[in-house]
């Protein structure tokens, strides 16, 4: 993804695969596979986050990701800074006003994986979600998992039934955490 006045990308290619962790009894993605796929390939799950109607634009300065759709339909919006600070705006807004022009937007389900590299804009929503903002079903401020035994828990989310509407998991290489950055930091560098 070419870099933007605003937003670094990456030369490197942004990876989807297609129907990962599916459960052939159920169709739904088994939440805990994935989780033990990440950790057996020394990726550190930190986050489940369950998505609302509109989310900053951001990229992580200094590391990779991957995400996994655990539950959707949702969108996700690649390669492009927010510039209106209107949510509204910045999410459905017009190209090169309310966010920059030159995104690729993709309609996600579940079981789309994305192996994305460091500095690649990317921005999920829910277009359907009654709330706006993002929330993260693991506590830790979306940087860990708060729990004893994190695989439990995983699995007790989906058990209980809280991994619905447009939700995904996020895992980082080795042990890093990651950094959040929306726009120009990386200017001058």
């Amino acid at each position: 993804i070419p870099p933007t006045p605003r937003i670094p990308n990456s030369p490197k290619p942004l990876l989807l695969y297609k129907k990962c962790f599916l459960d052939a009894a159920t169709g739904t993605v088994n939440a805990q596979l994935a989780y033990d796929t990440f950790r057996q390939n020394h990726w550190t799950p930190r986050w489940i986050t369950t998505y609302g109607h509109a989310q900053r634009s951001h990229y992580h300065p200094h590391t990779h990701e991957v995400m996994v759709v655990l539950s959707g339909p949702g969108r996700i919006r690649w390669g492009t800074a927010d510039l209106a600070d209107d949510p509204a705006k910045h999410t459905y807004g017009v190209p090169g006003t309310d966010f920059e022009d030159g995104s690729t937007f993709v309609d996600v389900e579940a079981g789309d994986l994305f192996v994305i590299p460091a500095g690649v804009a990317h921005k999920s929503y829910d277009v359907a979600a009654a709330s706006e903002d993002p929330v993260a079903l693991t506590g830790g401020g979306a940087q860990r998992i708060e729990a004893g035994d994190e695989r439990a828990f995983v699995g007790e989310l989906q058990a209980t039934g809280k991994i619905g509407g447009f939700t995904m998991m996020g895992a980082y290489p080795g042990e890093a955490t990651w950094s959040w950055a929306e726009g120009g930091e990386h200017v001058g560098r």
